[in-house]
């Protein structure tokens, strides 16, 4: 019986400590992970680029490229209804939409999921775009598996992501925060502005 319990008091030690050691694991790793995530630049098609030649099919059914955006510029804005960062900034991504509806430039919104769940695919898109009050105004919305053709062309990193494109198809402006983007007020010169 005394053996019985020595092996049971090594087994249960040896136990503590391994659990002990996979929670500092744990620990180092979700620091390691955020190290990361801050080091790792969240917009990467930077200011003054060129955006590069693009085509889309709309929610619609019609098509969108990049000689959308050159015609009067515009704002593309990268969303996901399963996005934390996206639904937080709810409100000032709604307000910067609305700003860019009351110039002349075109008013892009990309909606993607990050994590597939077909069942709730059309319902969180419309909801979302119910939510933006972009859904009866002419915003073009386009709906894409993460990683399409405009996150592609952008070079999108993380989510949500915001561009302001001038009439010479190059990025005035870009961010991760919707309430950072130069004022869209009518007027108001947007390439210069994010420049």
């Amino acid at each position: 019986m005394p053996t019985v319990v020595a092996v049971l008091v090594v087994l249960t030690t040896l136990t503590l400590l391994n659990l002990l050691l996979t929670f500092g694991v744990i620990r180092k790793l979700r620091e390691h992970t955020q190290e990361l995530a801050r080091a790792r630049p969240p917009v990467t098609l930077s200011v003054g680029a060129q955006v590069p030649d693009f085509t889309a099919a709309t929610a619609g059914g019609d098509v969108v490229s990049t000689a959308s955006l050159r015609a009067s510029g515009g704002l593309v804005a990268f969303l996901a209804p399963d996005c934390s960062g996206c639904q937080e900034q709810l409100p000032s991504t709604r307000s910067a939409l609305a700003e860019a509806l009351d110039t002349p430039m075109a008013v892009l919104v990309v909606i993607t999921r990050l994590h597939p769940a077909p069942d709730r695919d059309d319902r969180e898109r419309a909801e979302l775009v119910a939510a933006l009050g972009v859904a009866d105004s002419r915003a073009v919305i386009v709906h894409e598996p993460l990683d399409g053709a405009l996150q592609s062309a952008f070079q999108v990193a993380a989510f949500p992501a915001f561009y302001l494109v001038d009439t010479d198809g190059r990025v005035a402006a870009a961010s991760n925060n919707a309430s950072q983007l130069p004022d869209l007020s009518p007027g108001r010169d947007v390439v210069s502005a994010g420049r």
